[in-house]
């Protein structure tokens, strides 16, 4: 049977900002006609536009904006009108670096077993299987059989177990996706970054274990939802988006009466479109009304998203988009848990391909949580001369003349990540 009904999600597509002097963050209530919109900044969501770079027009793609939740936007002040107040988008970054650098002075509580070289075997078996389970219970659920949680306990178990031993190895095969079976690895990464966020927050292993259930199964729901509008190549209409946005009360109630789920795995199913402001869905959840675990899952399912390629997106890096969970947590997600998602994966994580001050690039292989600016990086590239160099790892933190510029996409020098991990 094919899978191309799994192919839909609700993340938009929206290209990262490229900063300039003339772009500006305001307010919403701030907009009027005359102005160019550069980005809506609210990529997880859909919203009511084709493009997100357009000059206001009318009133009526204001009220549009406004009614889509979105608090912010970024204006371009040389193509449109400008306003009194707002930051530049300059400013705002730095703002957001120098707190973004904060996090690698404090350790989480992860103790490595092995290396992360050491694990990566078992890691890429351990993300194999269990993309084959989680697609062989889907199917069976679209043709109306139940969900068999036994079908899935023993992958979540070894999940676990292969974040307990390196938690970094399993990260690093996340952004790796086969674009016709996105769905279900996106359910196995949503998982293992469940697990490692749980890990990192000190919880028990059965609590883990029940978290790693419940990323496995956060899109179950969507079995549930019209071929046509999951294999929908263009935009969804207002009607469909709300039938899309269905699949998650599909999905708690299909885990409904399955036995030996917590409540801690329902919450990743039912809460992981909630936002911190109360306006994402089904229940318009706000602060303290959504857990713990279902804030976690929250930016864990748009950083999963939004790292991945997809085929109507190009996927953000791991720092880019840590960035942003950063920027956002003003009003969508949980500020502190960001910061502590921050740690758990590393400013760099594993996976991650950066470029050093001496042109060199490479893939970031093994963390130091003592110094997470300087990782172990897997050398491949040298940008200078724009050529492949003989494979060599390397230890940052013994290079005190070079460190990292900058993270930098795998499609900017045509390199395969999957060829060197």
């Amino acid at each position: 049977m094919s899978n191309s009904w799994a192919q839909r999600d609700d993340i938009s597509s929206v290209s990262p900002v490229w900063f300039s002097t003339v772009l500006k963050k305001i307010h919403t209530q701030q907009l009027k006609i005359g102005m160019h919109i550069h980005d809506l900044d609210a990529d997880w969501m859909e919203h009511p536009f084709v493009s997100t770079r357009f000059t206001l027009d009318d009133q009526q793609q204001i009220d549009q904006i406004k009614a889509a939740g979105i608090e912010q936007v970024v204006i371009d002040t040389e193509k449109g009108l400008d306003c009194a107040g707002g930051e530049t988008v300059d400013a705002v970054q730095a703002v957001l670096q120098e707190t973004f650098d904060k996090p690698h002075a404090k350790k989480t509580v992860h103790q490595k077993q092995v290396r992360a070289v050491e694990e990566f075997s078992h890691a890429r078996d351990i993300y194999r299987e269990a993309t084959q389970v989680i697609h062989r219970l889907m199917e069976d659920v679209r043709l109306g059989k139940q969900v068999e949680l036994e079908q899935l306990e023993p992958v979540a178990e070894k999940i676990v177990s292969s974040v307990f031993r390196n938690k970094d190895a399993l990260i690093s095969l996340t952004r790796i996706k086969n674009r016709d079976y996105y769905t279900f690895m996106h359910c196995v990464s949503v998982s293992g970054l469940m697990s490692t966020f749980a890990h990192s927050q000190g919880m028990e292993l059965e609590r883990i274990k029940q978290i790693a259930l419940g990323g496995l199964l956060h899109d179950i729901g969507k079995t549930q939802i019209p071929l046509e509008i999951l294999n929908k190549p263009g935009k969804l209409t207002d009607a469909e988006f709300e039938v899309m946005k269905s699949h998650v009360l599909h999905g708690v109630g299909l885990l409904g009466e399955v036995e030996g789920l917590t409540a801690d795995a329902i919450d990743v199913v039912s809460m992981h479109h909630e936002r911190f402001d109360g306006s994402g869905y089904p229940r318009g959840l706000k602060g303290n009304e959504i857990s713990m675990v279902g804030q976690m899952s929250m930016m864990v399912d748009v950083y999963d998203a939004l790292t991945s390629v997809r085929c109507y997106k190009d996927a953000w890096e791991p720092s880019f988009t840590l960035k942003k969970l950063l920027e956002w947590s003003d009003t969508q997600f949980n500020r502190e848990l960001v910061e502590s998602y921050i740690r758990s994966l590393g400013i760099y994580p594993v996976g991650s391909l950066v470029q050093l001050q001496s042109g060199l690039v490479g893939i970031v292989m093994e963390q130091h949580e003592s110094d997470l600016l300087r990782p172990d990086i897997r050398i491949i590239y040298n940008s200078r001369f724009e050529k492949y160099v003989q494979v060599k790892d390397v230890r940052l933190c013994r290079l005190p003349e070079d460190h990292i510029v900058q993270a930098v996409s795998p499609e900017k020098y045509h390199i395969d990540l999957a060829a060197f991990i």
